[in-house]
């Protein structure tokens, strides 16, 4: 079975916006995903939030829809539904960020059965438990990951 993976909004930035000191990384994934390593997600939530960011630094619409459309192509865009809204104010199992948005991405990566959720948010990176089927990592570790399992 194909890894999944999902990215936090955070990484989607990376790729998006020139001078991120995180970009390189970024890329890596994005082209080990181009090129069939992995399924890569992103949900509508982080489009939209990733819209409202690059826009208050200057990109421009157009640049933005073309970015998002040239990763359309191999990237599966989820939509956050009313299970993982639900599944994000109830889980006692696996524990809350305490962010309803970054709960909710949590939950829509694990809901899609997703096996790892990229990011670089620290009070997610501390949610990773060894009983959650959903692996919560830096884009830095999953690159060392996908080495080893080369």
């Amino acid at each position: 079975m194909a890894i999944k993976v999902a990215l936090d909004t955070n990484v989607l930035l990376d790729l998006l916006l020139e001078g991120r000191p995180h970009k390189a990384a970024a890329e890596w994934i994005l082209s080990a995903a181009e090129s069939g390593r992995f399924m890569l997600q992103i949900t509508t939530q982080s489009i939209i939030d990733a819209a409202y960011t690059t826009r208050k630094q200057k990109m421009d619409a157009k640049t933005f829809v073309e970015s998002i459309d040239r990763l359309r192509s191999f990237v599966q865009i989820t939509a956050v539904d009313w299970i993982d809204l639900s599944w994000s104010v109830s889980n006692t199992q696996y524990g809350s960020s305490g962010d309803f948005e970054d709960d909710a991405q949590i939950a829509n990566a694990y809901n899609s059965l997703c096996d790892y959720f990229i990011t670089r948010d620290k009070k997610l990176l501390n949610l990773n438990r060894e009983d959650c089927p959903l692996m919560i990592i830096s884009p830095g570790s999953f690159i060392a990951e996908m080495a080893v399992r080369k």
